[in-house]
């Protein structure tokens, strides 16, 4: 049935018709001067635009820090999950790493690794992020933990920074023969081995790669030095603990609730830290987070000092995620060790990897059941 029009004049006396007439010739007038307009000045639209943009991304970048981003449950069924769990158990079993992954939430197959490890759960703090759903899951997520090493990642962010807005030279070989240290022998093997100079790759390199200390004091003092840089940590997050909001100088100390920004920020920026993040993927190739997770890129910086064994990591399963990980004691490890303890670190690789195959059977794609060759 063909629908009526409805109708917007209705003329009834013929008397008003030279009025309405006039009317049209009014509105037509100012329709063909507002077209004119347009024709004229096409670009009026397009420059306004252009400067939002450019207000927006003024550092070539978008700025999320005023948003809260939105959260996206992943809705796996039960049977998609235990394809996973099933297609992985040879390997989980050969680990005797196998969890109750498909029921438990990732707090309490966390739980149950530590109650068979003998361990506490206050040894453990952790937050780990799902890069596409924006899904976060913590333990201990504001609790104080010993940093060690984990601080150089977002201090080389600090100095590419620098680099990008024309502080730094990413070319010039610094001298670093005054340059402070905590130990002697390897300040001294640097200044050696670089006869005396640095480049900001050579630092970036010895920082993540090779996770020493003279590489990242050097850094430092390209922009201040090492107080200077604490100061401005903040710039990548704030932690949930107003105590200590980013690093506590006193201690190294930090928390997961941070970290975990830091790696949000990174993973944000990546085009912009793609040189830092190569060192991630470089840096103790096949061990720590690799030691188990295998076939799928890592970006990791581990840190370890006396009682505390900790991995920060950017893993790419077909669902990326971020782990800010920090332990304290694992394994006996105590704050008068100087070495690395062997159980403490088989304890916090077999957590990493019990933490990945939860990831994997909760938080990645569905795979299809096979049927001889078939999927279905």
């Amino acid at each position: 049935m063909r629908r009526k029009r409805k109708k917007v004049f209705f003329v009834k006396d013929w008397f008003r018709l030279p009025y309405l007439l006039g009317l049209l010739a009014v509105i037509l007038a100012g329709s063909l001067l507002w077209l004119g307009q347009q024709v004229v000045s096409p670009s009026n639209q397009t420059t306004e635009t252009s400067t939002d943009q450019a207000e927006t991304d003024s550092d070539g970048e978008e700025d999320t820090s005023q948003t809260e981003p939105t959260v996206r449950p992943v809705y796996k069924s039960l049977a998609d999950r235990e394809l996973t769990l099933q297609e992985d158990l040879a390997y989980m079993d050969s680990l005797y790493l196998y969890y109750d992954y498909v029921h438990l939430s990732l707090e309490e197959t966390v739980q149950a690794f530590l109650a068979e490890q003998g361990l506490d759960s206050s040894q453990v703090a952790f937050t780990y992020k799902n890069l596409q759903t924006n899904e976060v899951f913590s333990m201990n997520d504001t609790q104080p933990m010993t940093a060690g090493s984990t601080y150089k990642l977002p201090l080389n962010m600090l100095v590419v920074d620098a680099i990008e807005k024309g502080e730094v030279s990413e070319t010039e070989a610094y001298d670093i023969t005054s340059t402070p240290y905590e130990y002697k022998p390897e300040h001294d093997a640097y200044v050696a081995n670089y006869n005396g100079k640095m480049t900001i790759a050579d630092m970036q390199y010895g920082s993540i790669v090779v996770s020493e200390n003279t590489p990242a004091y050097a850094l430092s003092e390209r922009i201040g030095g090492m107080v200077a840089a604490y100061g401005m940590f903040g710039r990548y997050g704030q932690s949930k603990n107003p105590d200590i909001p980013t690093f506590s100088l006193e201690g190294n100390k930090t928390t997961s609730s941070y970290y975990s920004q830091v790696l949000d920020y990174l993973y944000n920026h990546r085009n912009k830290y793609a040189d830092l993040l190569l060192y991630l993927d470089l840096a103790f190739a096949g061990d720590w987070y690799e030691e188990y997770v295998h076939g799928v890129t890592v970006y990791q910086k581990p840190g370890y000092v006396r009682e505390a064994l900790n991995i920060d990591a950017i893993v790419m399963e077909e669902t990326p995620y971020s782990i800010a990980l920090y332990t304290a004691n694992f394994g006996g490890a105590s704050e008068d060790d100087l070495e690395i303890d062997g159980f403490g670190y088989n304890q916090v690789v077999a957590l990493a990897y019990v933490i990945n195959q939860w990831h994997r059977i909760n938080m990645n794609p569905a795979k299809k059941a096979m049927v001889g060759h078939y999927p279905i």
